[in-house]
C-alpha cells in the first residue's frame, strides 16, 4: 500500500514538472478605484470601465471582461441646520412689550462626504483568446481619442 502511494506521489510530481500554466493570470489584474462623493454612482462606474480599458490596453491586450465587481458607496450629505434669532422688542412701562422667538431659514451647508470604491477583477483578452468576440473592446470605450487618453490616464469624472 505504502509503495502504491509512493509512486502514485512520484508520478504526480514528475507530471506537474512538465506542466506549464497557461490558465493566465498575467492575463488577469484587480483593479482598486475610489471617485469623489460629487462623481455620483453612474459616473463612478463609467470611470472604473474607462480605467479598467486603459490598463488592458497599457498592458498590451485588446479587450477586457469584469469577471467580479465589488462596490462601496460610503457618501453622505450633511446639512446644517437654519439659523435662529430671538428678537426682543420693549418698550417703557405704558406701552406693550413684544418678545418673540422667530426663525430664520437661509445659510443652510450641504456637506458631502466619502466615496465611491470598487474592486474588480479584470479579464483581459488578444485576438485568438476564447471569449475575445464576447469581450468589452477597449478602445471603443474610450472612443476616438483613446491613445491621449491611455498616455494620460483617467483623472476625473467629467
Amino acid at each position: 500500500m505504502k509503495l502504491r502511494i509512493g509512486m502514485a506521489f512520484a508520478f504526480t510530481l514528475a507530471a506537474l514538472a512538465g506542466c506549464k500554466s497557461t490558465g493566465g493570470l498575467e492575463s488577469q489584474f484587480m483593479l482598486r478605484t475610489s471617485t469623489a462623493t460629487a462623481c455620483g454612482p453612474m459616473a463612478a462606474a463609467r470611470v472604473e470601465q474607462e480605467l479598467a480599458a486603459v490598463e488592458t490596453l497599457r498592458r498590451g491586450y485588446d479587450r477586457f471582461q469584469i469577471l467580479r465587481n465589488t462596490v462601496a458607496n460610503s457618501t453622505r450629505a450633511t446639512v446644517t441646520g437654519p439659523t435662529h434669532a430671538n428678537p426682543y422688542a420693549t418698550a417703557d412701562a405704558s406701552s406693550p412689550s413684544a418678545n418673540g422667538n422667530v426663525t430664520y431659514f437661509g445659510n443652510q451647508r450641504v456637506v458631502m462626504t466619502g466615496a465611491h470604491e470598487a474592486m474588480m477583477y479584470v479579464q483581459m483578452f488578444k485576438p485568438r483568446d476564447k471569449g475575445y468576440k464576447t469581450a468589452i473592446d477597449a478602445r471603443e470605450v474610450l472612443g476616438p481619442d483613446w491613445k491621449a487618453i491611455v498616455a494620460r490616464g483617467i483623472r476625473s469624472c467629467n
